[in-house]
């Protein structure tokens, strides 16, 4: 029988620069799991304790803490904010029973929210909005409030109003209890509603109501008859709405000033669920997060929804059916690690040396354990070629990156279709720059970065015949051959095409592989330093000496003859056209369409997308105008837009559009 425990598992989201972490940082202080509040702007907070998150003053990676309060332990995960890492985001939410999503008290970045909120509904997680840095002059609350309700419906409705004077927050209007609370020093200090603000206070304590009523028939019966619920009602109804992800409720916060942390610490313990699980069942958990130290070893961090894990257990990976010993079981507080005996279900662990087992492998006590739902990983929407800067490292860069990737599933490595580069590829500029800075500082691997290459092809647009002979006298044995060779254009993506028309024997059947092989070699550089495709070559004639003929004088001869050939043969330069969906919602699809537009796209139309508000465009681009643009896409649609890309054909460059510098 599966029981409730005294645990709360919850992480902080919200966009970047939103105040998530020290608003938790906040919260831990108010806890008294931390003796003084840090800052994220000198780098001393809690969960921002990676190398990474401190240079550049943002989380980049999840952060692990926890607290108590009122005899619950509340395991908190502090989630990055840009998108570029929102699969990490992503991965963590998997690991808890709720969210508390923290915005600015600035509308226009509300829609950054929206991939978040999409991602929290899919799970049905139970959340709150907490409008943060409301200390700030110019702070906009009511039309904050109105663009979350804009977007996600009458069901995300403030629970909490502020009291602002003078352009700082100094308390707020509890709306289930109609009491207003002013911030001090000693805690939040209850006083009656000022006059100021009765009026605005009782429309916006109907509209909680009004929201609770949709999923309770007795409290719509009530307001119905125009009946004032009594407030132990109104607050068993937005206990049991919230933990049911049914409403959304709005409160108040300055992280900075640690103003609303008494108020969110009682939403988090009343509104939010704990967690179920039976402690006697087989072990079943998830593995949320992969940390790899290059000096202490590999750290899986996972969720336990079922059973009791000691430090010395035997777990079976359910995605391989590996049987694994634990090497050590931790509980972490930022860069911080507690050695436990045992965890029981609701915990979120550490575990130590857990070989071959990835981000999202379900961790099972028997094999009779249904496994979880693995966690799907977005493609790759950015790249890099990269090589090491020093030779010593070209045998154990791969292995590094390896160890990297298996930190962030986000990021894969590949080697290019055409130019067999080695590519690195993640979720946006910044995520991959992350990466490879801690590829340097983790494993002392320095790589070269520069944007991947562009294979340009070179084709003929007319045809010619040539006459090559390569004669050459030394002492002993000289060397000769002669042929002559035609040069055609074949059709687009037909490839190149050797064949021959010898009669008589004029060229030994024995010498024409030698002549095919120089023309193949020719042909790998043309007159633009570009492979040439889409042409025929056919030897229709020659000459050679039985005495100082080789396939070398051949294999010669013909290099020649395409040197000779192909500035004769009108030659053009191809460039790799890309296929590309953009998905959007549809109010950004005149933006998008121009865009393309601007990179010499080809709209091929639209279609509506599987995902709810969503578009997709369809257009054919240049490779080449691909290089930044999901940074650029990101930034037109506040964060909104994606795409993919398949390689779809080669056309013809403009004159003037191919880089000087792959010019040979």
């Amino acid at each position: 029988m599966s029981e409730d425990l005294r645990i709360r598992n919850v992480a902080f989201v919200g966009p970047h620069h939103s105040g998530k972490t020290t608003l938790l940082e906040a919260l831990l202080f108010a806890c008294g799991a931390i003796a003084r509040r840090g800052s994220v702007t000198d780098g001393s907070t809690t969960t921002d304790c990676e190398p990474e998150d401190i240079a550049h003053a943002q989380s980049t990676c999840v952060g692990f803490a926890r607290a108590t309060h009122d005899s619950i332990e509340i395991n908190l995960i502090d989630t990055p904010g840009f998108i570029d890492f929102f699969e990490e985001t992503r991965a963590a939410l998997r690991g808890v029973d709720a969210a508390v999503v923290v915005v600015e008290a600035d509308p226009s970045r509300i829609a950054l929210t929206h991939a978040l909120m999409e991602e929290i509904d899919r799970l049905r997680l139970p959340h709150i909005v907490v409008i943060n840095k409301l200390d700030r002059p110019g702070a906009e609350f009511n039309a904050t409030l109105a663009e979350l309700q804009r977007l996600y419906g009458r069901h995300v409705v403030a629970e909490q109003l502020p009291i602002r004077h003078d352009d700082s927050l100094v308390g707020f209007i509890d709306l289930a209890t109609m009491q207003a609370a002013r911030y001090s020093a000693d805690g939040d200090r209850s006083e009656a509603i000022e006059p100021a603000f009765e009026v605005i206070a009782r429309q916006s304590h109907r509209a909680l109501l009004e929201a609770m009523a949709d999923f309770d028939d007795h409290l719509m019966q009530e307001l119905l008859d125009d009946v004032e619920p009594p407030t132990d009602e109104v607050d068993r109804d937005l206990c049991d709405e919230c933990s049911h992800d049914q409403i959304v409720p709005v409160l108040v916060a300055s992280g900075l000033h640690g103003f609303g942390i008494a108020a969110l610490l009682r939403a988090i313990e009343r509104w939010f669920p704990a967690p179920v699980g039976e402690a006697r069942a087989p072990i079943r958990a998830q593995v949320i997060k992969t940390i790899v130290h290059p000096q202490s070893g590999k750290l899986s961090v996972a969720r336990i929804h079922e059973g009791t894990l000691t430090s010395d257990a035997t777990l079976i990976d359910l995605r391989t059916g590996e049987r694994l010993r634990v090497g050590g079981l931790y509980r972490l507080f930022g860069k911080k690690s507690e050695p436990i005996s045992s965890a029981g279900p609701g915990s979120i662990v550490a575990i130590a040396r857990l070989e071959g087992v990835l981000t999202g492998s379900t961790l099972a006590g028997a094999p009779t354990v249904k496994p979880l739902p693995p966690i799907e990983f977005a493609p790759p929407v950015f790249a890099v070629a990269i090589k090491p800067k020093e030779r010593i490292d070209e045998a154990k860069i791969s292995q590094m990156l390896a160890r990297i990737i298996e930190e962030d599933p986000s990021l894969q490595l590949a080697r290019a279709q055409f130019t067999s580069e080695q590519l690195l590829l993640g979720c946006g500029e910044q995520h991959v720059g992350i990466a490879i800075e801690r590829l340097a500082r983790k494993h002392r691997v320095e790589i070269e970065v520069a944007p991947p290459a562009i294979p340009y092809l070179e084709t003929i647009s007319g045809s010619t015949e040539v006459h090559s002979r390569y004669k050459h006298q030394t002492g002993g044995h000289g060397q000769f051959a002669d042929v002559q060779i035609r040069f055609a254009p074949r059709p687009r993506g037909s490839g190149l095409l050797f064949d021959d028309e010898i009669v008589g024997g004029v060229v030994p059947k024995n010498f024409i592989p030698a002549v095919e092989k120089g023309v193949r070699e020719a042909l790998a550089r043309g007159t633009s330093g570009y492979p040439v495709t889409d042409l025929r070559v056919t030897l229709f004639d020659g000459q050679y000496h039985d005495v100082d003929s080789s396939e070398q004088s051949f294999r010669t001869a013909a290099s020649m003859a395409v040197r000779d050939a192909l500035p004769k043969c009108k030659p053009i330069v191809l460039e790799p056209i890309a296929r590309v969906e953009v998905t959007i919602p549809p109010h950004f699809t005149a933006t998008v369409i121009g865009q393309l537009t601007a990179k010499r796209g080809q709209i091929l139309g639209m279609k509506q997308s599987d995902r709810e508000g969503r578009e997709i465009v369809e257009a054919d681009v240049p490779l080449v105008e691909l290089a930044r643009y999901i940074t650029e896409l990101r930034t037109a649609t506040q964060g909104l837009g994606t795409y993919r890309w398949s390689h779809e054909r080669y056309d013809p460059a403009p004159p003037g559009r191919v880089p000087t510098a792959a010019v040979s």
